[in-house]
């Protein structure tokens, strides 16, 4: 129904749909807020709701959606923090919000998870978000540079004395 010319709002209604699996209401003239009943689509593997005037904050149940693997909200006029989320088979546009500035509010959505950002401007830039396996190989590889130096250093040093 993406770009169908829907208008009014998401229905609350929309939580006993628990078989539900894709929600794609992208480019309507949706308002009012994402209903928390959101939160029982346990199976929902993709929400895009992006270019509507959906106002308010994200509910707390998106957290709960472990089968999400696509999230769009972008092009709304959504506050607040987006709660934590773990994705499935992330890629660079998994979850797009609008978390860039400038912003159309004193401060952009709060999205530690976004994979990329969008402003007031609709321009949209990939975040860089480093993964735990990442993380943990830049601190391997600097501590081996590290004891490469300091091994240098002393060589350098005694070098000398040594046989």
């Amino acid at each position: 129904l993406g770009n169908g010319g829907l208008s009014g709002r998401i229905s609350d209604a929309i939580g006993k749909l628990t078989s539900l699996r894709r929600v794609d209401l992208h480019d309507n003239d949706l308002k009012g807020s994402i209903p928390r009943e959101i939160g029982n689509l346990l199976d929902l593997s993709s929400l895009i709701i992006s270019y509507n005037g959906i106002t308010g904050t994200i509910p707390d149940g998106l957290a709960d959606l472990s089968q999400l693997e696509i999230l769009h909200l972008h092009g709304n006029r959504l506050q607040g923090t987006v709660p934590r989320l773990t994705f499935k088979g992330q890629t660079k546009s998994s979850f797009i919000a609008d978390c860039g500035s400038p912003s159309e509010f004193d401060t952009p959505l709060d999205c530690p998870d976004c994979t990329m950002c969008c402003n007031s401007q609709q321009e949209c830039d990939v975040r860089e978000s480093q993964t735990n396996f990442g993380k943990w190989a830049s601190v391997i590889f600097g501590s081996a540079i590290l004891a490469l130096f300091l091994a240098s250093t002393v060589f350098c040093a005694f070098g000398e004395n040594f046989p």
